[in-house]
C-alpha cells in the first residue's frame, strides 16, 4: 500500500493550484448556478469578477502573452463549500502547484518512494532547502543529474543548471523547497537546527532506506582505500548547542545500516570548528563493506570504484 505524504488537504491556504481545464470550468459553472449568477458568486467569495473570469479561463494576458492563473487554496475551499464537494475529491484534477509565480507540474498525492528518499538524502547532504529555492551543488555531474531526474519525476520541474567553483549545481523554485519541507527536510541551514530522519524513511521499505543512505553517503561519506586501510567514513558538523540531536541523528543512520546488515562503529567526536562540532563513524569489516556494496552502494563513481577495489582486495 502506498504511503501518501502530501495531499491537497495538507497544503496551506496560501498555496495555489492549477486545475484541469474541464474540471475548473465545470467547478465555476456549478458555483455560478448555485449562487444565482457570476457577479453574486464573486461577491460571496470576495474577489472581483474579473479575477473570477481569469480563474475560469485559466490564464491572464501579460505583455501580450498568456500566463497561467492559479487558484489559492483558501479560495478553492470557498468554491467547494458552495457546491458541497470535499477537497479530497478535487485532488486528481490538480495538474500544478505554485506558491508565488512559478508553477511546478506536481501531481498529488506525493507518495513515499525510493526516488523521494534519495532527494531527502541529498537535501540533508549537499543540498539546501529554503522557502526561496531547493539548490544542490556537487563536484560530481552524475549526482546533480540524479537530483534533476528525481525532482522532475516527482515535482515536475527540471530546474536551472549552473557551474560554479568547479562544481555542478542545479536550482529549483521555492515551492519545491516548501514541498520537501512537508516530507521531513528542514528549511534553512541544517547546521543550526535539529535534523531527524523522517519516519516514512525509518520505517520504509528496503529500497527507500537504501536510496536515502546512498544519497547521504554520496554527499557526506568517503571511501578510504590504501595499503593500510579499507573503510567507509561519514561525518557532519552541528552547532554546539545541538550536539545531542546530532548524536541522535547519527544513531538513526546507524540503525538503518544495521537493518541492511551493515555494522558501523559507534558515533565519535572528530573535531571542533568555530561554534560547531564534527561527529561521525566508520564502516570497517569485510562483511559490512560487501553488504554496503550490495544493499546501498555509491552512485558517486570514484567512491564506487574504490569500494569495488577494497572488496576485491579481500578476495585476492
Amino acid at each position: 500500500m502506498e504511503t501518501e505524504l502530501i495531499r491537497l488537504e495538507d497544503l496551506p491556504d496560501n498555496f495555489k493550484v492549477y486545475l484541469d481545464d474541464n474540471f475548473r470550468k465545470e467547478l465555476i459553472s456549478k458555483a455560478v448556478k448555485q449562487t444565482g449568477g457570476f457577479v453574486k458568486l464573486s461577491k460571496i467569495i470576495r474577489i472581483d469578477w474579473s479575477s473570477l473570469c481569469k480563474i475560469r479561463r485559466g490564464y491572464r494576458i501579460i505583455k501580450n502573452k498568456q500566463s497561467p492563473y492559479f487558484i489559492k487554496i483558501s479560495l478553492l475551499k470557498k468554491l467547494l463549500k458552495i457546491i458541497n464537494i470535499s477537497i479530497s475529491e478535487v485532488e486528481k484534477n490538480v495538474v500544478g502547484i505554485a506558491y508565488n509565480k512559478l508553477l511546478v507540474n506536481t501531481r498529488l498525492p506525493v507518495i513515499a518512494s525510493p526516488e523521494l528518499a534519495s532527494l531527502v538524502g541529498h537535501a540533508l547532504g549537499d543540498g539546501h532547502v529554503s522557502i526561496e529555492r531547493f539548490k544542490y551543488v556537487n563536484q560530481r555531474k552524475e549526482l546533480t543529474k540524479e537530483v534533476k531526474e528525481y525532482t522532475e519525476l516527482i515535482f515536475g520541474h527540471s530546474g536551472r543548471e549552473f557551474f560554479y567553483n568547479d562544481c555542478y549545481g542545479i536550482e529549483f523554485p521555492g515551492v519545491i523547497g516548501r514541498l520537501l519541507s512537508f516530507v521531513g527536510v528542514p528549511l534553512g541551514r541544517k547546521v543550526t537546527q535539529k535534523v531527524k530522519i523522517p519516519k516514512w524513511i525509518k520505517y520504509g521499505s528496503k529500497e527507500i532506506k537504501s536510496n536515502f543512505l546512498r544519497a547521504l553517503f554520496d554527499d557526506e561519506g568517503s571511501m578510504i582505500k590504501n595499503e593500510r586501510y579499507k573503510f567507509i567514513t561519514i561525518s557532519m558538523y552541528k552547532q554546539n548547542n545541538l550536539v545531542d540531536n546530532h548524536l541522535e541523528f547519527f544513531n538513526e543512520i546507524r540503525e538503518l545500516l544495521v537493518d541492511l546488515e551493515i555494522f558501523p562503529t559507534k558515533v565519535s567526536f572528530k573535531k571542533n570548528w568555530n561554534d560547531t562540532k564534527e561527529f561521525g563513524f566508520r564502516i570497517y569489516n569485510k562483511k559490512s563493506l560487501i553488504n554496503f556494496s550490495k544493499n546501498v552502494d555509491f552512485n558517486h563513481l570514484i567512491k564506487k570504484q574504490k569500494l569495488i577495489m577494497a572488496i576485491e582486495s579481500y578476495i585476492k
